[in-house]
């Protein structure tokens, strides 16, 4: 009975070892799966400057950021949330305008606790690409007073929540889009853009020529030495 209890026992650890940690939102019935990565400068008991990042439609949270992210050498708390529906092998962050209002909230709401949770160096960065650059365009649209800076990548923003209100006027945003991306068109940046300059947001957006999937090609150095910078501003 006690070999079988000291079994029990280390296979409960293991799954609770090898299982991510979540982060629930009540008031949305949302809960997120998330993985945290520290860079080598980084000592995971101090208080940093958090990254937050949420990946492509049909990506994981370990390829996003072992393709896009693992270039950081600076001091830093990088947590990458999980797109809460399973879609093509991976997860995907929903899109519509009514499903973009709910997990968009529950999104803002679980960075905050995230924040209270890990002790961290004024308001966190966000970072997203494609299916996570439209949620980080919705955060800019209607959470902006939560993050320090934005970087949405190869995104857009539906028209249907351009008439959002935005609650304060906050992080600056700093927008990438390639100009042969044939995923979600460049067009697609330059409206969402054009919706946050018409609400007061200050943004800088950049056109790069490639395609979708720039940044894990041409612009990772770019996108990387940048977001760096803002993090270093962080003090």
């Amino acid at each position: 009975m006690k070999k079988i209890a000291a079994v029990l026992v280390l296979l409960l650890l293991a799954k609770w070892w090898f299982t991510d940690p979540t982060i629930s939102v009540p008031e949305n019935d949302v809960t997120f799966s998330y993985i945290v990565k520290y860079t080598q400068a980084s000592n995971e008991s101090e208080t940093l400057p958090m990254l937050v990042a949420l990946h492509g439609n049909e990506d994981t949270t370990e390829h996003f950021y072992e393709t896009a992210l693992n270039e950081f050498s600076v001091p830093v708390r990088i947590i990458l949330l999980e797109g809460p529906v399973s879609q093509g092998g991976g997860y995907a962050w929903p899109w519509a305008a009514e499903d973009s209002r709910r997990y968009g909230e529950a999104v803002n709401s679980a960075i905050e606790l995230l924040v209270a949770k890990y002790p961290t160096t004024q308001k966190p960065i966000l970072l997203g690409f494609s299916g996570g650059g439209m949620m980080a365009y919705y955060q800019a649209i209607k959470y902006g007073y939560s993050y320090s800076y934005i970087f949405p990548i190869s995104g857009k923003l539906s028209k249907d929540l351009s008439g959002d209100k935005l609650s304060s006027l906050g992080a600056k945003v700093y927008a990438y889009h390639g100009k042969k991306d044939r995923v979600l068109p460049v067009n697609g940046g330059r409206e969402a853009v054009k919706i946050l300059k018409s609400k007061g947001v200050n943004v800088r957006f950049t056109e790069f020529d490639g395609g979708h999937l720039g940044i894990f090609k041409s612009m990772k150095s770019s996108i990387t030495d940048t977001v760096e910078e803002k993090i270093l501003s962080l003090k």
